[in-house]
C-alpha cells in the first residue's frame, strides 16, 4: 500500500506518524512539501511577502483558481511578530511539551522548531520531499502526483493508492466583493492587502489604516500598527469580546457597503463616513483552494464550488465518491496540533484496513444531516468549542475495536476541555499586557520622531 501526504505542517505529520506506527509493515509512506523543511504554514517566508500585490475579490472557486495558479509566488501567512492565540499546554502534540522557555502563548519562531522536533520523532519508513511543489494530481487506475523539485526544477511523478491533502487552508485569501472595492484597487492597488501579505508596521508610519475583521489576526494587527501608523481603524459586522482593550487606541466602526476611492472615504452600513484612508488590510480569512487538484473538480460531486468548503466529506475528511482522497485538518476554530492527531488515529486504522469505512450511501446520509444542520457555507467546518472536544472524542469511538497497537492521541479529559473553554479569556489578559506595550512602543517612536525632525 503506497500512501502520499501532501504538507508536512502540523496536519500532514501528525498523519504520518500515525500511520507509519500502524502495526502492518507493507505501508510506504511519502510527505510532500514545498518548503525545505516540516513546518507547513510556520514556515516563515520574510519580507519579500509584502511586494506581493493582493487581487480582489475572489468569491467564486472559479475565479479562485485563477488567482491561485503557478507564478504567483508563496509566501506563508506568518508575519513578523506573531505569537500563538492558543496556550502551549493547549497546543501541543501528545507526548511532546514545549520547551520549559517558551512563553504561554509561543512565537511562531518557537512553534515552527516544535513541528520540526515532532517530525523527527517519526519513524523512518516515512520519506519526507522537501522543497517538492506539488503541481498535478490526478485519478487514473491509481492516484498520480506530479511534482517539481524547486531546487534542481526536475519534474517527477509517482503513483500512490491513498493520497491525503495536509496543504492547509490558509494560501488563498478571501476579500468580500463590496461596491467600490474593485475600482479602488484598480487606482491604488499597493493600498489593498490581505493579512497574509502583511509583515510589519514600518510601511504604515503615520498613516491611516482600516482593519477589515476583528478576529484574532485582526485585533493582533490593529495593535501592532498603533506603534506607527498614526490612525487604526477596524470594521467589523459585530463587536469583538476584546474590544473595549483596544479602545483607546483603535476606532471601531461597522460594516463597509461601499469604498469611494477618490476622496479615500469608506461608508459603513450604518451610514458612518470615514476619510483620509490610505491602506485597506483584509483580515477576512481564506477560501479553501486545492489548486493542483485535477480530479473531482467538475459536475454535481465537485469536492469544490465556491471555496466556502470542501463538499462531500465523511467525518469531515474523506472524501465520499473516492474514499482514497482524505483531507487533513480542514476544521476551523479547533486547537490544530492535538485535533490532527485525533484525525490522525482513524485515518490511519482505514489506511491499514484495521477499520472500515461505512458504506456510501451511510456516509453519504451523515454528511447530508450535518449540511442540513450547519448548512453548506462557511459554517459546515466551524468546530467551535464545544464541537471541537466533542469531534475528538469521538474519533476514539471511532477506534474502540482498534485500540491495541499504532497511535492513540490524548483523550480530551475534563481538565483538558475546562483549559479549552479558558484559552480565550486567558489570550485576552495577554492582549491586555500587548496593548500596553504597544503604547510605550509608540511613545518611544514618537519621541523619535520629533528628535528627527
Amino acid at each position: 500500500m503506497k500512501l502520499c501526504i501532501i504538507g508536512a505542517g502540523p496536519a500532514g505529520v501528525a498523519m504520518a506518524k500515525a500511520v507509519a506506527l500502524e502495526p502492518c509493515s507493507d505501508l510506504d509512506i511519502h510527505v510532500y512539501e514545498r518548503n525545505a523543511s516540516a513546518g507547513g504554514l510556520w514556515n516563515y517566508t520574510g519580507k519579500d511577502k509584502e511586494k506581493v500585490s493582493c487581487t480582489v475579490p475572489a468569491t467564486d472557486q472559479r475565479k479562485a483558481r485563477e488567482n491561485s495558479v503557478p507564478g504567483i509566488p508563496y509566501v506563508s501567512a506568518m508575519y513578523e511578530h506573531l505569537e500563538t492565540n492558543i496556550v502551549k499546554d493547549m497546543m501541543r502534540y501528545k507526548d511532546l511539551e514545549f520547551p520549559p522557555e517558551c512563553e504561554t502563548f509561543p512565537t511562531r519562531q518557537e512553534v515552527a522548531e516544535y513541528v520540526r522536533k515532532y517530525a523527527a520523532t517519526i519513524p523512518d519508513k516515512v520519506q519526507f520531499h522537501y522543497n517538492s511543489n506539488v503541481i498535478a494530481l490526478e485519478k487514473q487506475d491509481s492516484w498520480q502526483l506530479t511534482y517539481k523539485n524547486t531546487v534542481s526544477n526536475a519534474i517527477s511523478t509517482e503513483s500512490f493508492d491513498y493520497v491525503i491533502l495536509a496543504q492547509g487552508h490558509f494560501d488563498l485569501p478571501y476579500i468580500p466583493e463590496v461596491r467600490g472595492l474593485e475600482e479602488w484597487s484598480a487606482a491604488d492597488p499597493t493600498s489593498i492587502i490581505h493579512a497574509k501579505y502583511y509583515n510589519d508596521v514600518e510601511r504604515f508610519e503615520n498613516k491611516t489604516v482600516l482593519v477589515v475583521g476583528n478576529s484574532a489576526s485582526g485585533i493582533d494587527i490593529a495593535t501592532q500598527l498603533t506603534t506607527y501608523a498614526g490612525n487604526v481603524i477596524i470594521s467589523a459586522a459585530s463587536p469583538s469580546p476584546v474590544a473595549d482593550i483596544l479602545i483607546d487606541n483603535v476606532a471601531q466602526i461597522g460594516k463597509i457597503e461601499e469604498y469611494r476611492v477618490a476622496d479615500r472615504s469608506v461608508v459603513t452600513v450604518d451610514g458612518e463616513t470615514v476619510s483620509g484612508v490610505d491602506y485597506v488590510i483584509f483580515c477576512t480569512g481564506y477560501l479553501y483552494s486545492i489548486p493542483y487538484l485535477k480530479s473531482y473538480t467538475e459536475g454535481e460531486q465537485a469536492i469544490l464550488t465556491t471555496g466556502e468548503h470542501v463538499r462531500y466529506v465523511y467525518k469531515q475528511m474523506f472524501y465520499i465518491p473516492d474514499p482514497t482522497l482524505i483531507n487533513a485538518g480542514l476544521p476551523k476554530n479547533i486547537i490544530p496540533f492535538p485535533f490532527a492527531e485525533c484525525q490522525a488515529q482513524y485515518v490511519a486504522r482505514v489506511i491499514s484496513g484495521r477499520e472500515r469505512l461505512p458504506s456510501q450511501e451511510e456516509m453519504m446520509r451523515e454528511y447530508a444531516d450535518e449540511v442540513a444542520m450547519k448548512g453548506d457555507g462557511k459554517g459546515f467546518h466551524d468546530l467551535k468549542f464545544p464541537a471541537d472536544a466533542e469531534y475528538c472524542n469521538h474519533m476514539f469511538e471511532l477506534i474502540e475495536n482498534s485500540r491495541s497497537g499504532g497511535f492513540v492521541a490524548e483523550y480530551w479529559d475534563e481538565q483538558r476541555k475546562d483549559l479549552r473553554s479558558r484559552t480565550g479569556q486567558i489570550k485576552a489578559k495577554r492582549l491586555e499586557r500587548i496593548v500596553a506595550h504597544a503604547l510605550q512602543l509608540r511613545q518611544k517612536h514618537e519621541k523619535f520622531r520629533l528628535l528627527r525632525g
